[in-house]
């Protein structure tokens, strides 16, 4: 009897281990420290990531689809973007300032010696970083994955066959982060997006497709120039998908 409970007791906490291993805080290849300022469940340093669930978002939908048991993530991502972190603080820098304009907008609308006019003037302005922030930022990859097919033989024709690419994105607050799947065979619809005329007024993005699924234009921002020769075919891909020839 009192071995089956250490049995129950070490299963149950070989379970929780699973768990919170499987999310923790991101980290980049060329460094060996883990910040906890952005919590993300892709973890190529998990222990546990050839068993991993990897999780997606859909368009439209506020919550994480699991995939099937059977897809893994590479062990290490084909890019990371450099400027991940500080996009992050961006994020969360603006957001403060929101909420400290919302209380100073509070303050003076309460207050009987200054018109409801400054109560306006303080919250759109106090607002309006964090709006432009997310607005641009609302694209921007930090990492991309290569999604793997355990079932399969880890060969170039599987590869090619059926190739999908995780693309990990910042959350509202900047601290957390969601993925996005995107198919790259056969998918004529994933091209390099055309130069906007006003950058200044157009959100950071210079990948485009359509979602098979829900039939929206889905947009991405990756650097160019990053991750070498494996996101250089991808490049070439994409600019091919395009009529682009730049000798990728």
């Amino acid at each position: 009897m009192l071995r089956r409970i250490s049995g129950i007791r070490s299963f149950s906490s070989g379970a929780i281990r699973y768990s919170v291993r499987h999310e923790g805080g991101f980290r980049n290849t060329d460094s060996d420290i883990e910040s906890d300022e952005i919590i993300t469940s892709n973890n190529p340093w998990s222990p546990t990531l050839y068993n991993d669930i990897v999780s997606i978002r859909k368009p439209g939908q506020l919550f994480d689809t699991k995939l099937p048991d059977n897809y893994r993530l590479s062990y290490q991502a084909l890019y990371e973007a450099p400027g991940s972190k500080y996009v992050s603080m961006l994020k969360r820098l603006t957001l403060s300032f929101s909420v400290l304009g919302l209380y100073g907008a509070k303050l003076f609308y309460d207050s009987a010696q200054f018109e409801d006019i400054y109560a306006i003037a303080t919250f759109f302005s106090c607002s309006a970083p964090a709006v432009f922030v997310q607005y641009k930022t609302k694209d921007y990859v930090t990492r991309i994955f290569r999604l793997y097919n355990k079932d399969l033989p880890q060969t170039l024709e599987n590869l090619v066959k059926d190739e999908n690419l995780i693309m990990e994105k910042l959350n509202f607050s900047g601290g957390r982060t969601y993925n996005e799947l995107l198919k790259v065979s056969g998918n004529k619809s994933l091209i390099v997006s055309d130069p906007p005329k006003f950058p200044l007024l157009n959100a950071y993005g210079n990948w485009e497709e359509i979602d098979p699924e829900s039939n929206k234009k889905r947009h991405y921002y990756v650097v160019d120039n990053i991750g070498g020769l494996k996101m250089d075919r991808i490049w070439g891909i994409l600019e091919h998908n395009r009529g682009i020839n730049n000798g990728r």
